[in-house]
């Protein structure tokens, strides 16, 4: 009766260790301690990239657009225009940058020309952006472009030549 019991215990040990390696309840749960953490990096870091990026797009804006601002002001001096372009810089970020970084901005204006840069450091690296503009008077532009058009008489107004449709 003992040697029954021992083999029934076997069988019955045998078929236990079975349905605990052949049971799949548990993977998962496992597969998901991997594949969630992994997933959630992947957004996060294209979210972080996506950021950076607005923030390069915004300062390049900036830029851009303080330089143009200076340009424009050709009656006054070095001082009033070297305000302009920070006036500029401070309106165009003021409402576009989405995290707050250090950003060094120099404006340097020599004669009829404005130079622009700023960088900043940021989560995936540093970044500078430059403009240059030339300041151009506005009477001498327009007499410039008059004098175009006086020359170019075969054209009209809309730039289409005559006799064509």
């Amino acid at each position: 009766m003992c040697f029954i019991s021992i083999k029934k215990n076997k069988i019955n040990l045998k078929a236990k260790i079975n349905r605990i390696l052949l049971d799949h309840k548990g993977s998962y749960t496992v597969e998901a301690a991997f594949i969630i953490p992994i997933s959630l990096f992947l957004v996060m870091s294209f979210i972080t990239i996506a950021f950076s990026l607005y923030n390069r797009c915004s300062i390049e804006r900036a830029v851009c657009v303080s330089a143009l601002r200076a340009s424009e002001q050709i009656f006054k001096n070095s001082q009033q225009k070297n305000m302009e372009a920070g006036q500029a810089i401070q309106d165009v970020l003021a409402y576009n940058l989405l995290f707050e970084n250090e950003i060094q901005k120099d404006i340097s204006i020599k004669g009829n020309t404005i130079n622009v840069s700023m960088s900043t450091s940021e989560k995936i690296g540093e970044f500078t952006t430059k403009a240059k503009k030339k300041a151009v008077d506005p009477v001498l532009f327009v007499r410039t472009c008059r004098k175009i058009k006086g020359g170019l008489s075969q054209y009209d107004a809309g730039g289409i030549q005559e006799g064509r449709p």
